[in-house]
Order: structure tokens, then C-alpha cells, then sequence
């Protein structure tokens, strides 16, 4: 017999952890990479 540690709700509220912790992460890349073309875009013109 195998005893998984954790509810369905626990497993529920850990894959929305996740899903916030990637969406954080490509927020943050998508500002980084705004960053960079507005400095590119500011030098080249």
C-alpha cells in the first residue's frame, strides 16, 4: 500500500504556487527585455 503525502486541495494550491512563481518570472523577463530594446531604441536613434 502506498501513502501519498497530501490532500487533492494541498496538490491544488501547490500547482498555483508554481503557476504564480512562472507567471512572476516571465513578468520579470518581460520587463527586462522592455528594458533593453527602449535603451536600444534610444541609442540608435
Amino acid at each position: 500500500m502506498v501513502i501519498t503525502g497530501g490532500s487533492d486541495e494541498d496538490r491544488g494550491q501547490e500547482r498555483e504556487s508554481k503557476e504564480e512563481s512562472v507567471l512572476a518570472m516571465l513578468g520579470i523577463i518581460g520587463t527586462i527585455l522592455n528594458l533593453v530594446v527602449i535603451i536600444f531604441v534610444y541609442i540608435y536613434t
